[in-house]
């Protein structure tokens, strides 16, 4: 024990409460704020009256010439119907696109689908999945179905990427799906008849979120084109950035629904989400001012410009809400927000000559609530982070040990690394996911289980006796310790449960204890991980003059029982029930087969849309009266992630297309074009062992029926 063993917490506490409460504050505080409140306020109000005027002028100059020159160049486009199909055109939809910096592209669509836009390009935009030329500034887009004897196989969306000199560097082009008429710029310019901005929306060319200045323009009475530009989301925000009233102010602009399209907090920016626009409400801000100011808004009578107090922190804030979209259809306003501290300014040297002759009376104090503060809160904060850390069983590389000269501190330190060692020795033998929602839960543990639709998968190792036999005890218990940890990440990434290590053998499941949506889909990817991985080990093991460790896994769902089986002193979490009978099966027919990953056709009508399978046959297993239609895994389809790698090749697509005609005609009983077919595959894939296999059932069956 340390000299200081002996402070208690709470003494502690309300000797520094007692010590924040200096007198010599509150009389300076009181002084200088019955002589400056109200000039401050004055001040206040006169700066936050001016800069609502400016901010509201400035943005529609941002957004006013923008409108001007797309409805000149509507009216170019009905004067000249050809124009803006002529090449002539780029120039000038270049020349708007340079007139605002704010402008990330212009554009012009017509009746016929036809499309043409200039647009700006920065390092790493992704435009028809390639990345955009480092030294690109400018992409050309052109899409001409003007021809209307073109299919659209035969339409192309061609992308010309330029440099600053306007030299072009590079192109590309895809099938044309893009059509300009299906967009809501398009749609709303054509409702409205008139120049229109748009809901905030995720540009389709640069997959950005902003907004579209559109206008149609006509010929002869009858609409046939719009034309619109774009301005991000981003540049908005920037643009209030650089204009806020104060170092603590900020301001937004904010749609009739309360959702924020731009704000000078640039790190709150809109999100995409699943190729959509997610715009903050004000509510779901970091700050809570512009939701309190909105509040307050309707309990004032000027409700253009106020003030309000934090019902948290007590600090003061003025506000001001201004309208300012030109488009009558949008009722957006902007908010701006600043604490009455900023408006200050000179006054606020009198505060300062006050607080020098404070400061020597209370340099002590403060240095000694700095001491105090720092013995109780810096402890109290890593032991905060501790128990969350063995909450959700974080993974570190080396206790953090925390020691603290205050007993009652120093008692919890050591009662957390206590538990912190015993709930991480209760996961290293007990299902990690038990032992979490165990935690969440607070339950006990009790004998019993419940029936629960899961998918269960077992692992194991290809002649594992033999390897057994020619290794070394220390070598193969290195090599399979590196197979199962192996399996039991991949699992965990899949938010599977590890119910056992059986030798070599693993088993796992998904959907318990905690329920899991598409269970089927994640053991699957968790095996084609599994399968990866072990290809890459195994690289490295032939590197070093070791055999390679040959996998198979056996996956299948169905209704079993799940819980705690056992006794009250020792029990153990896992699934019974024949599902586990016909997964072990599974893992087993991938020998007869030549095959790594089968499973069943339970697993295949939950998810079979969303993974790669062939068919491999039809098998009896014991205990079950019918056959089992049995399918290989070589990919998944993860649409959350299409960067993931656990999507199939092309080459193995193409092995399942031609494994399913050639197992249709085994299916029919058809041996000699079954045989025919797998011959045919083999000889395009010589190393797939279940061609060679099939094609000699296949062979067989027919001599057989001859």
């Amino acid at each position: 024990m340390t000299k200081y063993s002996n402070i208690r917490l709470r003494p502690s506490i309300v000797l520094l409460f007692v010590i924040l409460v200096v007198p010599i504050f509150t009389a300076m505080l009181w002084f200088t704020y019955t002589t400056n409140d109200s000039m401050t306020r004055t001040n206040a109000k006169d700066l936050m009256e001016r800069f609502r005027f400016e901010a509201t002028t400035n943005t529609q100059n941002l957004l006013k010439p923008i409108e001007t020159m797309v409805s000149t160049a509507a009216t170019l486009g009905g004067a000249q119907q050809q124009f803006f199909r002529n090449e002539n055109s780029w120039d000038y939809l270049k020349d708007i696109l340079s007139h605002s910096e704010t402008t990330s592209s212009v554009y012009v669509g017509f009746e016929d689908g036809t499309f043409r836009m200039v647009m700006r390009t920065v390092a790493g935009m992704i435009i028809q999945n390639q990345s955009v030329p480092a030294e690109s500034s400018l992409a050309y887009r052109w899409i001409d179905r003007s021809d209307p004897k073109l299919d659209g196989n035969s339409v192309f969306d061609v992308f010309t990427f330029k440099n600053k000199q306007d030299l072009a560097i590079a192109s590309t082009q895809v099938p044309a799906t893009y059509d300009p008429r299906q967009r809501d710029w398009y749609r709303a310019a054509s409702i409205n008849k008139k120049v229109t901005i748009t809901a905030p929306y995720v540009f389709s060319s640069s997959g950005l979120p902003g907004i579209t200045i559109a206008a149609p323009f006509y010929a002869e009475g009858k609409m046939v084109g719009v034309i619109a530009a774009d301005i991000t989301l981003d540049n908005l925000s920037k643009f209030l950035a650089e204009r806020v009233v104060s170092k603590g102010a900020m301001s937004l602009i904010i749609d009739d629904h309360d959702k924020v399209i731009a704000n000078s907090n640039l790190k709150e920016q809109a999100k995409r989400i699943a190729g959509k626009i997610d715009l903050k409400h004000v509510g779901a801000l970091d700050s809570d001012l512009p939701a309190l100011a909105m509040v307050q808004q309707s309990k004032v009578v000027n409700k253009d410009n106020f003030t309000f107090v934090h019902p948290t922190t007590k600090e003061e804030y003025a506000a001001s809400f201004s309208s300012f979209s030109s488009d009558s259809s949008k009722k957006w306003q902007i908010l701006i927000l600043a604490p009455l501290d900023d408006f200050s300014g000179p006054l606020k040297e009198n505060n300062k000559r006050l607080l020098i002759f404070g400061t020597l009376a209370i340099v002590l104090q403060i240095l000694f609530i700095y001491f105090l503060s720092r013995l109780i809160a810096k402890p109290l904060e890593r032991l905060e982070k501790k128990v969350n850390d063995v909450r959700e069983l974080v993974e570190v590389a080396e206790p953090e040990v925390i020691a603290s000269p205050i007993r009652e501190i120093a008692s919890l330190s050591r009662a957390v690394d206590t538990l912190d060692h015993a709930v991480r020795s209760f996961a290293a033998f007990v299902p990690v996911g038990l032992v979490k929602h165990l935690i969440e839960s607070e339950q006990q543990l009790q004998l019993g289980g419940k029936s629960r639709f899961l998918t269960i998968m077992f692992c194991d190792v290809e002649a594992f006796s033999t390897l057994a036999e020619s290794s070394p005890s220390q070598e193969l218990l290195t090599r399979i310790s590196a197979y199962l940890e192996v399996v039991t990440l991949a699992v965990n990434e899949q938010h599977g449960t590890i119910d056992k290590f059986i030798g070599d053998a693993a088993m796992a499941f998904w959907g318990a204890p905690v329920e899991l949506n598409d269970h089927a889909w994640h053991a699957c990817a968790a095996a084609i991980r599994i399968s990866q991985r072990m290809a890459k080990l195994n690289e490295q093991w032939v590197s070093e003059g070791l055999a390679p460790l040959q996998i198979r896994v056996g996956i299948h769902c169905d209704s079993v029982m799940v819980g705690n089986i056992g006794s009250k002193h020792r029990m153990s979490y896992t699934v019974m029930g024949d599902a586990v009978n016909i997964t072990s099966r599974l893992e087993g027919i991938n020998k007869e087969y030549g095959t790594q990953i089968c499973v069943s056709q339970s697993i295949y009508r939950e998810v079979g849309e969303r993974l790669s399978l062939r068919p491999i046959d039809e098998v009896t297993v014991k205990g079950r009266r019918g056959a089992l239609h049995i399918y290989e895994l070589l990919g998944v389809i993860d649409n959350e992630n299409p960067t993931s790698g656990l999507e199939a090749s092309e080459e193995k697509i193409e092995q399942c297309r031609l494994t399913k005609l050639a197992h249709q005609a085994y299916a029919d009983k058809n041996w000699h074009e079954a045989a025919n077919r797998y011959e045919a595959l083999l000889a395009l894939y010589p190393k797939d062992p279940l061609a060679g296999n099939m094609l000699m059932r296949s062979q067989i069956a027919a001599k057989n029926e001859l």
